[in-house]
């Protein structure tokens, strides 16, 4: 009885199989789809087209982000006590809501200004992280932190000022290698000093 029962099952589970296989195996058996490549018929031609761009009326995500953003540099700092070190600096699109000058962000904070020819053309704070919550240990100072900055800059700038009060730090850090690239690759471009507003 019990032969039979396991005959009966394992045929059964054979016929499951090979039913599950069949159509996996009329499934890899296809070639894959080729792009239909243009042709002509009854004497006509046929013509691939160049990708056009999309006008700036009719980009609604590019007025949105035009809208909503601002020329400015993306910085970060590392702030070790009283010294303060450039890690990196880049052009970039900056959210307005972040470069803006005067935020009460609650606390210590850091203060960063774009320096054209030693004159002030923008500003913005941010939070200094000098006191971090330790498990255990409530608030713990920390000497060296890494902040990051977006300052909006609608020039080639000079200079940043940096200004950490909390660990009495502060610096004038050269930012012109920013530009660096860009000029490079197109001399003509309003972040090249020379053609920038000064």
């Amino acid at each position: 009885m019990n032969d039979s029962r396991t005959r009966f099952l394992l045929s059964a589970s054979l016929m499951l199989v090979a039913c599950f296989a069949l159509p996996v195996s009329a499934q890899t058996d296809r070639e894959p789809a080729v792009a239909a490549t243009p042709t002509a018929s009854h004497g006509g031609t046929a013509e691939l087209l160049p990708p056009r761009p999309l006008a700036d009326a009719d980009d609604a995500l590019n007025q949105r982000v035009g809208t909503e953003t601002v020329d400015g540099l993306a910085i970060a700092l590392t702030i070790d006590e009283a010294h303060i070190t450039l890690d990196s600096v880049e052009l970039a699109r900056v959210p307005r809501r972040q470069a803006r000058e005067n935020r009460n962000t609650g606390g210590d904070q850091v203060k960063v200004t774009g320096l054209v020819g030693g004159r002030e053309i923008s500003t913005t704070v941010v939070p200094d992280n000098v006191l971090n919550a330790s498990e255990g240990g409530g608030l713990v100072r920390t000497g060296k932190r890494q902040i990051f900055v977006t300052l909006a800059a609608d020039r080639p700038l000079d200079a940043v000022r940096v200004e950490a009060p909390a660990t009495s730090a502060s610096a004038v850090l050269d930012v012109r290698g920013a530009y660096a690239r860009i000029c490079a690759a197109d001399p003509r471009s309003k972040w090249c000093p020379h053609t920038g507003t000064r």
